[in-house]
């Protein structure tokens, strides 16, 4: 006896019901609903399949329940939030010298930071962009830039 025999001898149900059990398995190792859906409607077909013997009604009753609860399913997934996206704000903790380390706090937390402009120093207080991140140092940008003529004139002797 080959596998397609065996299959074919099994009562419609129990076929319904391991391709219900095996597809919420996977659905839920996966955590996708949408196999989640396709597995609760094959076990709703299995007991549908107890008093239902038209096989392409059994496959109609699973296809009307798989869309129903797929859609079902996919609004209860959450979208993407505005409040969830990391914020791209800190505050300057440890003045960041010019091309050197500095701290920020951001998130709660103090990180060490550097100035993506190497020529420039951003003084404790001060509001940074966080535009990347090497290792545990943050790559900052401040919010407001000098005026590089005063900055000029104060340089020169």
């Amino acid at each position: 006896m080959n596998v397609s025999q065996f299959i074919s001898s099994q009562p419609t149900y129990l076929l319904w019901l391991i391709g219900g059990v095996g597809l919420l398995g996977i659905g839920m190792l996966t955590v996708e609903p949408t196999l989640s859906a396709l597995g609760i409607a094959a076990l709703i077909t299995a007991i549908a399949a107890l008093t239902v013997k038209n096989l392409g009604i059994q496959l109609l009753i699973w296809g009307v329940l798989a869309i129903a609860l797929g859609l079902i399913f996919r609004g209860l997934v959450p979208k993407e939030s505005r409040a969830l996206t990391p914020s791209t704000e800190a505050e300057v903790s440890k003045t960041i010298p010019r091309g050197g380390v500095g701290e920020v706090s951001y998130e709660g937390t103090v990180w060490s930071a550097r100035c993506q402009i190497s020529d420039l120093s951003v003084a404790i207080g001060e509001v940074v962009q966080v535009v990347g991140r090497q290792g545990n140092t943050l790559i900052v940008l401040p919010t407001t830039f000098p005026d590089f003529d005063q900055e000029i004139q104060d340089e020169t002797p």
